[in-house]
């Protein structure tokens, strides 16, 4: 799952797919407290919806594209775990089917003059920048809520999460849209969810986990259709978009940063920060067409964005730069022993991104 969505398919635009795919730690809904209780059962009466995958191949009524996927996700999944050392949990060894076009709607929420976020205290698990709902309304309900607080919020739609290892998690009937770039990414990143998780460090957990997902899905394309394929080249092209995009968004939220930073009242950062906003969309407007390569970007709805869209969207990407810096210089550009080394990084204490700018001898 990228967020290089072709433009036919969906009319999302490409930060709502991206987000579609990396809600992780929602297993933390079935523990403790009246709202993770009411949302915990949610989820066990959907996942007691799950058939193996063995009975999803076997049953002769079952659509030609839901068995597709299955046969798809197993080779990604023994590539990810033979290939890669992602750890061989049950995790997609079943398949739900869903009755809607998303699995959870999920809120995140951030302050309107700066980008602290709002976060949420689960049991097991601690904090984590959104909350999950099985039911729609509930998610809008709960972002009003904060609103009324003075934040800026986020509603999106979720297709996957993890439960990092509470339960098996399974295969959605909806993943049968994805192409097979996507779909790596996808397993992959969740599977390093399952394999690399710190407790209070969700920017790490989530750019380690981006990062990995990534980088396997582009390493599984190429073996499985060859480095000169257009199946590379298409998620190539795919990626270099996605990525021009981030750079915008970072270089907005750097303007933004220096109006919240400065002794401005919170009045005239408002007015400051919706100037600015106005701006970026402006010149992202005029800048599309030869700034992107697919319809998706090129026509984003750039003035609907917030501090909690843009804080979330950083939450993900992040530095992509230090763990491809590591790759290279420390694991030699081999993706296994990248996630074999962060994972030991992660075990001795504090911040893991720390750890891995010490060990590039970088200044902390």
């Amino acid at each position: 799952m990228t967020e290089h969505d072709r433009p036919s398919r969906r009319n999302e635009g490409p930060v709502p797919l991206i987000l579609r795919w990396i809600a992780a730690a929602l297993g933390a809904l079935t523990l403790g407290s009246c709202y993770v209780t009411n949302q915990g059962f949610r989820y066990l009466s959907l996942r007691a919806r799950a058939v193996g995958l063995e009975k999803v191949l076997s049953d002769p009524e079952a659509p030609e594209e839901l068995k597709d996927l299955v046969r798809r996700a197993e080779r990604i999944r023994t590539f990810a775990i033979s290939e890669l050392g992602l750890r061989g949990t049950r995790n997609y060894r079943s398949l739900v089917r869903l009755d809607s076009d998303r699995l959870a709607t999920v809120v995140s929420a951030c302050d309107s003059v700066s980008f602290a976020r709002h976060l949420w205290t689960y049991p097991v698990v601690g904090a984590l920048p959104y909350k999950g709902f099985f039911e729609p309304g509930e998610a809008e309900r709960e972002a009003e809520r904060l609103k009324a607080k003075g934040l800026d919020t986020l509603i999106r739609p979720v297709d996957a999460f993890s439960t990092l290892g509470w339960f098996a998690d399974p295969l959605f009937s909806n993943f049968s849209r994805y192409d097979d770039g996507e779909l790596a990414e996808l397993i992959i990143h969740e599977l390093a969810h399952a394999t690399v998780f710190v407790k209070r460090a969700e920017q790490f957990n989530e750019e380690f986990a981006t990062f990995v997902g990534r980088r396997g899905a582009r390493l599984y394309i190429s073996r499985m259709y060859g480095a000169q394929s257009p199946e590379l080249s298409a998620l190539d092209d795919a990626r270099a978009d996605a990525e021009a995009f981030a750079d915008f968004l970072r270089g907005t939220a750097e303007l933004l940063e220096a109006v919240y930073s400065s002794d401005r009242s919170r009045e005239e950062k408002l007015a400051a920060k919706s100037g600015i906003l106005e701006a970026r969309a402006a010149e992202f407007r005029e800048s599309a067409l030869l700034r992107f390569r697919q319809e998706a970007y090129r026509t984003f709805a750039m003035d609907r964005i917030n501090n909690a869209y843009l804080d979330l969207y950083r939450l993900y990407e992040g530095e992509p730069e230090l763990y491809a810096e590591y790759l290279e210089q420390r694991s030699g550009g081999d993706l296994a022993r990248f996630i074999r080394e962060v994972a030991d990084l992660s075990k001795s204490g504090g911040d893991p991104k720390d750890r891995i700018r010490s060990a590039l001898g970088l200044r902390l």
